[in-house]
């Protein structure tokens, strides 16, 4: 990924509904989301993992363009 504006381009090929767009923000995210969920008990995890997932495209597709 581009570093500059880089994300901002692929949110909003992502609020277009590009799905790819929706995999790169959260490749992106996905080393903040396992530090997030280290130590918690593994038979939650994947689930917390998956949740934190959806609150990051909600936040995306949320997200204004002002």
């Amino acid at each position: 990924m581009e570093e500059r504006g880089g994300l901002f381009k692929i949110v909003l090929k992502a609020k277009q509904g590009d799905k790819e767009a929706i995999e790169e923000i959260i490749r992106c995210f996905e080393p903040l989301i396992m530090s997030s969920v280290k130590g918690v008990d593994e038979e939650i995890k994947e689930d917390l993992r998956h949740d934190l997932i959806e609150i990051i495209i909600r936040a995306v597709k949320n997200f204004e363009i002002k």
